[in-house]
């Protein structure tokens, strides 16, 4: 078994929060790009592996996540050292589960200064309970160059996680402005605005008459 050690950083509530995890000489660090989305919203992982000391291989992203999450298609993008000298994005095709994403590869090089980095996108569903905290994972494989061994390691609890709030109540006379359940409205203040007489306003009813 892989020894490991985890550690979380907050960057904002309602941003970003980014959670780190180690094993052996990897590195890999997992954002959300929106730690507390609405019903509606599309939210973005991005996963970055680092290694020190001699060249890895990664071969392998697993990602899970809440099964209310719905994968955004053609979001998967994975960004590696090319043969060429640099560093490219490629578009991948995970293998999807309700819970689960995966992209495989026979071996990104990785090192301090070849980073592998994968981006995904998911949208926040109607199933997905306002108020709720839904967490994520990781689990990878790697291989250290120089004896073909292939390592895995399983972070089922890194994150981050997020918060989903309820989506806008949509005001049916004016649709582009959302419901402000606090504002003033009809019957909430503790007067009126009174009447116009002889072109001037009577404000008696709005601080209350003496």
């Amino acid at each position: 078994m892989i020894a490991l050690a985890v550690g979380a950083s907050a960057l904002g509530a309602g941003v970003a929060t980014a959670e780190t995890a180690t094993s052996g000489a990897y590195t890999f660090t997992r954002t959300v790009d929106n730690a507390s989305p609405k019903v509606g919203d599309t939210i973005t992982y991005t996963t970055v592996s680092k290694k020190s000391g001699i060249d890895g291989y990664i071969s392998r992203f697993t990602e899970t996540h809440a099964a209310c999450l719905t994968f955004v298609p053609g979001s998967a993008k994975v960004t590696k050292f090319h043969v060429g000298g640099t560093m490219t994005e490629t578009t991948e095709t995970p293998e999807l589960t309700a819970t689960t994403l995966e992209v495989t590869s026979a071996g990104w090089i990785n090192n301090g200064s070849k980073p592998v980095t994968m981006k995904t996108s998911y949208t926040v569903t109607a199933s997905c309970a306002p108020g709720t905290v839904y967490g994520s994972g990781l689990a990878v494989g790697a291989t250290v160059m120089g004896n073909g061994f292939q390592s895995s390691a399983n972070f089922a609890n890194l994150g981050p996680s997020i918060t989903v709030r309820a989506a806008d109540v949509v005001d049916p006379v004016d649709p582009v402005d959302p419901v402000d359940p606090t504002g003033p409205g009809t019957g909430g203040g503790t007067g009126s605005l009174g009447s116009l007489s002889g072109g001037l306003g009577s404000l008696s009813g709005l601080f209350g008459s003496s």
